[in-house]
């Protein structure tokens, strides 16, 4: 038992656990404690002081570490992780409009819930068209194209001073367009990380793409509930607009980040 504490504790998971807690506690209540308050900046502190112990950990340790950061020397591997999680952050859109359109246009959690059906049938449909673009273009072009796709859906999302009807419409449609970005960038950034990981560590690559969507979406979920409760005194329009901007620079960062990092000859 000893030992497999001693395991655990060296193996730099307790350190990204309470960085992710801290950082987490930071954006959620700073702004009831006050962003500057001592308790806010401490939270920060831990935050970074336990996620450089992570990082130094599992650099220190090579293939034996909770996350073999000798992944992210290859650009391709480290462009399908980073943009991964910058559009994976953007899933607090979903959030924001539904949060506009049952509190501020005053429908129903059912008929909030039916502005998604677009897409969800888009993003499952798109998959197979993801598979032909990165045949045919490789994934930079499609990995580029998704998030511009999705940040475009974002801003016509955010056009909250529309009246009721209209913007409905906007939002179904800007759905739709949201699930053709995220089904146009998923199966190129999936086969993109796998197939730039060296064989004996697909494994651990694909868990570590895996998690960067799990903290992504949790991320930017908190980012963007801390937006909105920041910009509520201006009223919930605006407040609502000003987080779902926030997501559109995420999409902008994940595009940003493939145009960057991936070569332009990349074909599966």
């Amino acid at each position: 038992m000893g030992r497999q504490r001693s395991l655990f504790l060296r193996g730099g998971l307790l350190s990204l656990i309470v960085a992710l807690v801290l950082v987490n506690l930071f954006i959620s209540k700073g702004h009831g404690w006050g962003w500057s308050s001592p308790l806010s900046l401490t939270m920060l502190a831990g935050a970074l002081a336990a996620g450089t112990i992570f990082i130094r950990n599992g650099m220190r340790k090579g293939e034996a570490a909770l996350i073999d950061f000798a992944l992210f020397r290859n650009r391709a591997y480290g462009a399908a992780v980073l943009s991964n999680f910058l559009l994976n952050g953007a899933i607090g859109t979903m959030m924001i409009a539904s949060i506009w359109l049952q509190q501020g246009h005053h429908l129903t959690p059912l008929e909030s819930g039916m502005m998604t059906l677009g897409y969800l049938v888009t993003v499952l449909a798109m998959i197979r068209v993801g598979e032909k673009l990165l045949q045919r273009y490789g994934a930079r072009l499609p990995m580029m194209a998704g998030p511009v796709l999705t940040a475009i859906a974002i801003a016509l999302i955010s056009c909250t001073f529309l009246e009721k009807a209209l913007y409905i419409g906007v939002v179904f449609a800007s759905n739709v367009l949201f699930g053709l970005g995220l089904g146009c960038y998923a199966t190129p950034s999936t086969d993109t990380a796998v197939a730039n990981a060296p064989e004996n560590k697909i494994g651990v690559a694909s868990g570590i793409y895996k998690m960067g969507s799990s903290l992504g979406g949790a991320m930017g979920i908190a980012v963007t509930a801390s937006l909105f409760a920041l910009f509520l005194p201006l009223g919930m329009a605006h407040a609502a607009q000003y987080a779902l901007w926030f997501n559109a620079v995420l999409c902008l960062g994940a595009m940003a980040v493939s145009a960057l990092l991936l070569p332009r000859a990349s074909h599966s």
